[in-house]
């Protein structure tokens, strides 16, 4: 019909961009792109709250999300996926930061049946917690916390775990950015942790849906970063986010190596 858009074709960057920008809640600290990004930058080279320390915690890196998963529309939306988390997984490895790997494991749980009724082209294929993509696989001596819904805080060890880790900073990636990795960064939020976004290691299944979660929360109740924000000049050739309007028109000025004060709490000069 006239007037109504396919929300299945690409949709233009400005067009994304107005999407963000009419979410986003007015904020006299974060009053364009460029500073935004520079807020992103000043953030991760600040200590944790409180003295403590940082943790990623990846959602629901699972091959039925993703790479089996019947409809496609999130590796079709966000290609690089693979490549960039698993940057990022290396980057805090390397830095010594303790990474939390949460797995959906929802066949039992009350909302899938209504999830199915209200989605039927969604979750078609079983939902296998024990099936990680290969570039997001635990290593050894990694927590691994099965969840039941879409909140890796709700009935399960996360808290306890980050509290015995001294965590009071997180940084979040994983699928699907509207569903599994807002409830846990809200999640995050609600118990009083400093919460970062890692957008463009986040993926959903169209890149407006993805857009709108970040437009929505991020400046709100948590700060979106990129990759390289966290990761450094010496991974500035990483491929490009897939659609993430934000990812591609933050532009930061000077790329600070930061994953060092965000292992052990000391500034960036």
């Amino acid at each position: 019909q006239t007037g109504k858009r396919n929300l299945s074709a690409p949709a233009s960057m400005p067009l994304l961009q107005g999407l963000r920008d009419a979410l986003r809640l007015p904020n006299p600290r974060v009053d364009s792109s460029r500073r935004r990004s520079l807020l992103a930058a000043d953030h991760l080279a600040s200590p944790p709250p409180n003295g403590g320390s940082t943790a990623l915690i990846v959602v629901d890196a699972q091959r039925c999300w993703y790479s089996n998963a019947a409809n496609g529309r999130a590796r079709t939306a966000f290609p690089a996926l693979p490549q960039r988390l698993k940057a990022l997984l290396e980057g805090a490895r390397q830095e010594g930061i303790p990474v939390v790997h949460l797995r959906a494991s929802y066949e039992s749980s009350p909302h899938v049946s209504t999830m199915r009724r209200l989605n039927p082209s969604l979750n078609i294929n079983p939902i296998v917690p024990d099936d990680p993509e290969p570039w997001a696989r635990e290593l050894e001596g990694e927590d691994v916390i099965y969840k039941s819904t879409f909140d890796g805080f709700f009935a399960t060890p996360l808290e306890s775990r980050l509290e015995e880790l001294g965590v009071t900073r997180v940084l979040i990636c994983g699928l699907v950015t509207s569903a599994c990795v807002l409830g846990t960064a809200l999640g995050a939020f609600y118990r009083g942790l400093d919460v970062l976004l890692v957008e463009d290691c986040c993926a959903d299944r169209s890149i407006e849906r993805h857009e709108a979660t970040v437009g929505m929360y991020s400046d709100y109740c948590f700060q979106s970063i990129l990759a390289r924000d966290f990761l450094g000049a010496s991974h500035e050739d990483l491929p490009p986010a897939a659609g993430a309007c934000g990812s591609a028109s933050k532009q930061v000025p000077e790329v600070l190596t930061v994953s060092r004060a965000l292992s052990c709490g000391a500034s960036v000069a």
